[in-house]
């Protein structure tokens, strides 16, 4: 990631380009909820999150947009992308910034471009991205297209499925594609999607965080989620189980994991991870 800071605004541009292909709908003009604004095409350097200008001294035209604004002149709507629930200003920074922090406004008139977009889980994609808000935003597109695929929807859900890194919900969407071919010796394969996925959810899943929860594994990663451990811990558990020749379970493999790593970061377990994987494959090798 190249651009500094953390309170920028998400570059439309940088998202667009994990987007292979799009389409556009004019949903016409329509009151926004600002608070949904999270980006802009164009100037996302220019202002903060909350969509104060980044310059100490606010400009003549932000203050002649303010006094038009005072005298109750009507400005023409803004004009912003939509992809999901959230917006990216094409046009009218100064009139969002002005309407929150001034007027303390939660909507806008705004004429609305959807984005209408094919967003594909694959564990070998290659995300180009230049800031942490644009990583959070992708996560969301993942976390959208996974619902999509699997059915599985947070907001019924007794432990939501919520990851922070990119391309752990493709590792996911796979784990459940794969038990829906296998599970009963193929009883879900020729049936919808949603009958693999909760069960899935019921048998694989909610087991192995109840068991994070218990031994208290998360409190050594901060700032991840339960969702994270389990993709990690199913990464480590298919190692361990390469190198024993047998399916080793979640329960020592998860034990092995936060003895492991308790005392590493989160960003430190991709290279240890990797060094460990080669000296397994090393061993087999020499076995052989």
């Amino acid at each position: 990631m190249s651009k500094e800071g953390n309170n920028i605004l998400v570059d439309f541009s940088s998202v667009e380009k994990n987007l292979p292909t799009y389409s556009l709908k004019n949903k016409g003009v329509q009151a926004i909820c600002i608070d949904n604004i999270l980006g802009s095409l164009g100037r996302y350097a220019d202002f903060s999150e909350s969509f104060l200008p980044k310059s100490f001294t606010r400009s003549s035209r932000y203050e002649h947009i303010k006094s038009l604004m005072e005298q109750g002149i009507d400005l023409a709507p803004i004009q912003v992308y939509q992809i999901l629930d959230s917006y990216f200003i094409i046009d009218g920074h100064h009139r969002v910034a002005i309407a929150k922090n001034e007027f303390k406004a939660k909507y806008i008139d705004a004429e609305v471009m959807e984005v209408n977009f094919n967003f594909k889980l694959l564990k070998d994609k290659n995300y180009i991205f230049d800031s942490q808000q644009t990583k959070n935003f992708l996560i969301k597109l993942e976390s959208y297209a996974f619902k999509k695929s699997t059915m599985l929807n947070n907001n019924i859900l007794i432990k939501p499925l919520v990851v922070t890194e990119l391309k752990s919900y493709a590792v996911l969407e796979q784990e459940i594609l794969d038990f829906k071919q296998k599970y009963h010796n193929g009883e879900f394969a020729k049936k919808s999607i949603i009958y693999a996925s909760y069960k899935w959810y019921e048998e694989r899943f909610l087991p192995a965080v109840n068991l994070i929860e218990k031994e208290k594994i998360l409190s050594k990663f901060s700032n991840r989620t339960y969702t994270d451990l389990y993709v990690w811990i199913q990464k480590h558990k298919y190692f361990l189980s390469q190198q024993a020749g047998h399916d080793v379970g979640f329960d020592y493999t998860a034990h092995d994991f936060m003895e492991k790593y308790k005392d590493k970061n989160f960003l430190e377990l991709i290279p240890s991870m990797f060094t460990d994987i080669i000296k397994n494959l090393v061993k087999s090798l020499v076995k052989k």
